[in-house]
């Protein structure tokens, strides 16, 4: 009975916010047509003189524009078929699989702007929310943590990352979320189930907005956070933080599938059972590949890799040299600072566990992330936010 009471608050949300989903999507698509079509055309336009893949700044895979997803954004705003709202809003123009929740901010927009305005509005949106999300961070931990928390931030190419729309969504839920997360720490932490309902929360808002880009990050940051706040304020050891990581990640994990989930059964109810049978093959094709795009796990991590640390395809990463480089930093802190006690070093330790995520991810979902790894890469900026943390908490501080 105990369970089932603790699972009533998760049934709720999850229904309330499906609801929520389906119909904000309908009441967005009651917008005419008309309203928004000069300014789709002139963006669709736009977006055909800058070529589906552009290639800004440094010239590598991780400075590419996704302006491709952008014109599927685009061409999906106005409804090629004489749907009604409800209809529109689940097909998005035959691409139901994605629930498309950018759609609520993109189609009023498009009533007043066209897309060069609407990515620098979301360019000031990112911008806003990192710095007010950092402030909060160093609020709630240490300055210098907010400092940490920019940097990796910038290493998934912040200035790109604001202005492509694909690329927008994400960053903007982990950055709420993390400002409601230290916001709200001291109420999350005296509910019995805050902190897992919490990432239950962001793992469907994430499902709700994202065109799976690079959505584990929206779990990793905010744990990070967390495990390090359980230490300072909970003495947590190494089997509590250990068992939190598990459970928060189940929590983000089950509110992610469960939200796409729901978006396939309500395209099956809508349009009919042909859409789920073309999601199953979707998923089958994302786990397995194909002989045009068979597997390949190891390359895959390669080149997210290559992506992330601005190497070109032919470049060759020296392992041998990344790994005495952080070997070196590491002694030079560890005896000019001294680490503290084995206890509290294995109390952080599942910090590592949470840098490893985006590799499991890599593995597990192999397939997207070999093709779309020049985005996909971004991932990767939890594991240097990890590894940061990890190496700044198991250090004696001047006071100690």
């Amino acid at each position: 009975m105990g369970r089932v009471k603790q699972l009533k608050p998760f049934v709720k949300v999850y229904v309330g916010l499906i609801l929520a989903f389906f119909v904000s999507m309908a009441l967005v698509f009651c917008i005419p047509d008309s309203w928004i079509q000069n300014n789709v055309n002139s963006s669709i336009e736009i977006m055909d003189g800058e070529g589906s893949y552009p290639m800004y700044f440094f010239y590598r895979h991780n400075s590419i524009m996704d302006v491709h997803t952008e014109g599927v954004m685009y061409n999906g705003l106005i409804p090629n078929r004489d749907y009604n709202p409800i209809q529109a809003s689940v097909s998005i123009n035959q691409y139901p699989r994605y629930w498309h929740g950018y759609m609520l901010y993109l189609r009023p927009l498009s009533v007043l702007f066209q897309i060069t305005e609407i990515r620098y509005l979301g360019m000031l949106a990112f911008q806003i929310l990192l710095f007010w999300s950092a402030w909060m961070i160093a609020k709630k931990t240490r300055p210098a943590y907010a400092v940490l928390y920019v940097l990796s931030i910038a290493t998934g190419n912040a200035a790109l990352s604001s202005v492509c729309l694909q690329f927008l969504s994400t960053f903007l839920v982990l950055f709420v979320s993390i400002g409601v997360l230290m916001s709200r720490y001291e109420k999350l932490r005296m509910k019995e189930m805050g902190f897992f309902l919490f990432f239950f929360v962001v793992g469907m808002i994430e499902n709700f907005f994202d065109f799976l880009t690079y959505p584990i990050i929206t779990l990793g940051i905010p744990l990070i956070l967390l495990l390090w706040m359980r230490v300072r304020d909970e003495k947590a050891d190494l089997k509590d933080n250990l068992l939190f990581t598990i459970w928060s990640s189940i929590s983000w994990g089950v509110g992610y599938a469960l939200t796409w989930i729901a978006k396939w059964g309500i395209t099956t109810v809508v349009l009919g059972v042909r859409y789920f049978i073309r999601n199953l093959s979707v998923i089958e094709y994302r786990l397995n590949g194909s002989e045009e795009e068979p597997l390949d796990r190891i390359g895959t991590l390669q080149k997210n890799l290559k992506a992330w640390l601005n190497i070109r395809d032919n470049g060759m990463i020296s392992w041998s040299k990344v790994v005495i480089v952080i070997a070196v930093i590491a002694l030079i802190l560890l005896i000019w600072k001294k680490a503290k006690d084995m206890k509290t070093i294995l109390a952080y330790l599942p910090l590592l566990l949470v840098a490893a995520y985006p590799y499991i991810w890599y593995l597990v979902m192999s397939n997207h992330s070999q093709i779309h790894y020049w985005y996909t890469y971004r991932n990767q900026v939890l594991t240097l936010f990890a590894g940061l943390i990890f190496l700044a908490s198991i250090l004696k501080s001047k006071n100690e």
